[in-house]
């Protein structure tokens, strides 16, 4: 039995007719209880004390071992149905041993029938372990020939790199070799082309290469090579060779420029500029020969420069009109330049020394549009004011310089200058060079028309137009600072430095005109209509203004403000002319609405300070105005409604002062009316001002009417019917009506 169970229940067992059920918990437990009931271990006559018995008999070996293992397997299923069943293990266990030895018989046959299959197995294996050991003893070779083509690999690596590195410094020494004798060689094409050749294109390029072979052996110097010492006579005398006919090229060019209608900037563009690098070749290989054709150029083109705008500036002298002189002041009576000429003042010309117009177009209409050509204007008969010659030749010069300025920096190519040992240049430096090559070239004409301009403005009394000349000088620094050409910045500082000096004193030559005017000189026949002088200031201001625009100069608003104070005071002694306090006001009424009409045609914002101030003038002088129209006709209505309002007891008012004013007012107001009408209709020639002053003084009329009307409700009454009734204020409104129409 103990076979059977050893047999049956070997672990790995791999035989293909073993039974996979053989090992499971049930067979096992079967087979332990056949084991247990096998006479071999227990008698069948001893009893079985149940498990967990606590006996104090000691029990043998075997039956502590049997009673162990139903320990262990008491919780077995197999064991529990069997108790529960009350199943005889003895009959049990030896159906479990019969069906074992049956297991056992089946897997002994199997295991004969595969016999020829393990054989065949094990020749197999006999034959891939010969095989194994025919491919070890084959790899074992390989690996002895792999070794051997590795140290044979290593080998042919180390001699590459030996070649390689042969190679690059054959290919290192073979370039400077090349570059030694490129920079060494000279051709006999080379020398024929240089000392026999025309200067053109392929000279250019020959020349090219020599500088290159001097450079080269310039910067080989400190080596001592034979070869650099035997080629340096050569190419010194191919430089000197070369020297001598750029210059000899370069000065006939130059001679070109003197012919008479010679178009420099075409000459500049098309012949210079196209052999530059002969110049650089000077410049860099014989400084005393680059000097010479620098100062050639200066020479040549300084003077056709010079030549063409003095010429243009003296054909526009011819086309200028005056504007202005000394007797075109605001506080100057217009009797002065008519008994010093003996002629007959023209108020056209006399207007525009104050006004802007026509004038303003040379500061709005585009830059190219402002260049006067003389001989059309003399064919047309056209004259100009010196703003526009201003802007002309201005702008020309501009072209000019601007055109010169970028062909300095292109030609002369300050860069190109050779380093010193130890010094150092800076774009500074080079800028200063460029201006001063520039300065040379323009400097005798920027003085002429510098000289021009400070001539004319020192004698100028034409302060709208120095202003205009003012805008037109800061629009061409704009235009130069767009195009980065600065090379003329200083001349137009300087021009500023003119203008603005003369233009402050202008504008103090009219304050004090106006400040030492005298008023019965001004007002000789004591007109109260607006007076010249407010319609020139109002003019004059308002050009300020307009030139102002954009530019809110805090100068200028001083100065004007300055004018205003002086104007306002000549007027105020002007009006003590009159014998009246109704003509003065009528008089400052007339000339502060001229000034705010004037204004009010412009819509800028430079103008709404004055606009608000010279209203508020006109409004303030107006009310006063007012009081004196009602004053004459209607004195006793508004006395007696300002004593009557100040009483605290209306009642105290004794009835006939009512019916006094009452009886008065219904007697004369239709014909008062008529005389305020035709007073405000001679007083006012502006009839939309008039219309104005009217209505305020009629407005004022009704409203001291109704404060008579309400005294007189409250001293009697509605009820109350007295022997004299007052106007009713609907009547007198429709009476009012009709003069709406006057103006």
């Amino acid at each position: 039995m103990t076979d059977v169970i050893s047999n049956t229940g070997a672990v790995g067992d791999t035989s293909p007719a073993a039974d996979p059920a053989a090992n499971t918990p049930d067979s096992i437990a079967a087979a332990f209880v056949a084991y247990l009931l096998s006479e071999n271990h227990v008698d069948d006559s001893a009893s079985i004390n149940p498990i967990g018995s606590s006996s104090g008999i000691e029990l043998p070996k075997a039956q502590l071992y049997v009673e162990d293992r139903l320990t262990e397997f008491q919780d077995h299923e197999l064991l529990k149905s069997a108790f529960a069943k009350g199943v005889d293990l003895r009959e049990y266990a030896k159906q479990i041993e019969k069906e074992l030895d049956e297991l056992e018989q089946a897997h002994v046959l199997d295991y004969v029938k595969q016999a020829p299959a393990f054989a065949d197995l094990h020749s197999q294996i006999q034959g891939c372990d010969s095989i194994l050991e025919h491919m070890e003893s084959l790899l074992s070779d390989f690996q002895t020939t792999l070794g051997k083509i590795s140290e044979e690999i290593e080998m042919l690596q180390e001699q590459s790199h030996t070649m390689n590195i042969k190679h690059k410094n054959r290919t290192s020494l073979e370039a400077l070799l090349n570059t030694v004798l490129d920079g060494i060689v000279i051709s006999p094409d080379l020398i024929k082309k240089i000392c026999e050749g025309e200067v053109n294109d392929f000279f250019l390029t020959h020349l090219n290469a020599l500088n290159q072979k001097m450079s080269f052996v310039k910067s080989q110097q400190n080596k001592h090579v034979r070869a650099f010492k035997d080629v340096g006579p050569e190419l010194e005398r191919l430089r000197l060779k070369a020297t001598e006919k750029i210059r000899e090229f370069l000065l006939r060019k130059l001679e070109s420029l003197r012919a008479p209608n010679t178009n420099v900037a075409m000459i500049q563009q098309s012949v210079l500029l196209k052999y530059k690098e002969l110049y650089w070749f000077l410049l860099e290989r014989y400084g005393e020969a680059a000097a010479e054709i620098r100062l050639n150029y200066v020479n040549t083109v300084s003077g056709y420069y010079l030549m063409c705008f003095d010429k243009y500036l003296k054909s526009l002298q011819k086309l200028q009109t005056v504007i202005a002189d000394k007797f075109d002041l605001i506080g100057y009576e217009e009797s002065v330049k008519k008994g010093l000429f003996s002629g007959k003042l023209a108020l056209k010309d006399k207007t525009n020394v104050f006004t802007l117009g026509d004038r303003l177009h040379v500061l709005t209409n585009p830059p190219d549009s402002g260049i006067i050509l003389p001989h059309i204007a003399e064919n047309s008969n056209l004259r100009y004011p010196f703003e526009a010659i201003f802007k002309s030749i201005n702008r020309l010069l501009m072209d000019n310089a601007s055109s010169e300025y970028i062909f300095d920096m292109e030609f002369f190519a300050p860069s190109r200058i050779p380093q010193r040992a130890g010094s150092t240049s800076s774009p500074g430096i080079e800028l200063l060079f460029l201006q001063s090559v520039f300065l040379e070239t323009f400097d005798a004409t920027l003085k002429v028309l510098a000289l021009n301009t400070k001539q004319y403005v020192e004698a100028s009394f034409d302060a709208v137009g120095i202003l205009l000349c003012i805008r037109i000088n800061m629009q061409n620094i704009m235009i130069q600072q767009k195009r980065c050409v600065p090379c003329l910045e200083s001349y137009m500082n300087a021009a500023n430095m003119v203008l603005w000096p003369r233009f402050q004193a202008i504008m103090d030559m009219h304050l004090e005109s106006v400040k030492r005017a005298i008023p019965s000189k001004l007002l000789p026949s004591k007109d109260v209509h607006p007076h010249y002088v407010t319609r020139r200031y109002a003019e004059f201001a308002a050009s300020i203004l307009t030139l102002n625009q954009g530019y809110d100069d805090i100068l200028l608003i001083n100065s004007l403000q300055r004018l205003r104070t002086e104007v306002e005071s000549l007027l105020f002694r002007m009006s003590g002319e009159f014998s009246d306090r109704k003509s003065r006001l009528v008089f400052m009424i007339n000339n502060y609405d001229l000034v705010v009409q004037i204004l009010l045609e412009h819509a800028g914002s430079s103008f709404d300070q004055e606009k608000d101030y010279f209203q508020g003038m006109l409004t303030n002088k107006t009310m006063e105005l007012v009081e004196e129209e009602l004053k004459p006709v209607f004195g006793f209505l508004m006395s007696f409604v300002n004593q009557g309002e100040l009483e605290k007891d209306v009642n105290s008012i004794p009835s006939e002062k009512f019916d006094e004013v009452a009886s008065q007012f219904t007697a004369t107001w239709k014909n008062a009316l008529n005389t305020i009408n035709a007073s405000v209709i001679q007083s006012f020639p502006n009839f939309q001002n008039g219309a104005r002053v009217l209505q305020s003084v009629l407005t004022r009329l009704v409203l001291y009417y109704q404060r008579y009307m309400t005294l007189y409700e409250k001293r009697f009454g509605n009820g109350k019917k007295r022997q004299v009734q007052p106007v009713g204020i609907q009547s007198l409104m429709v009476e009012l009506k009709k003069f709406r129409s006057s103006f």
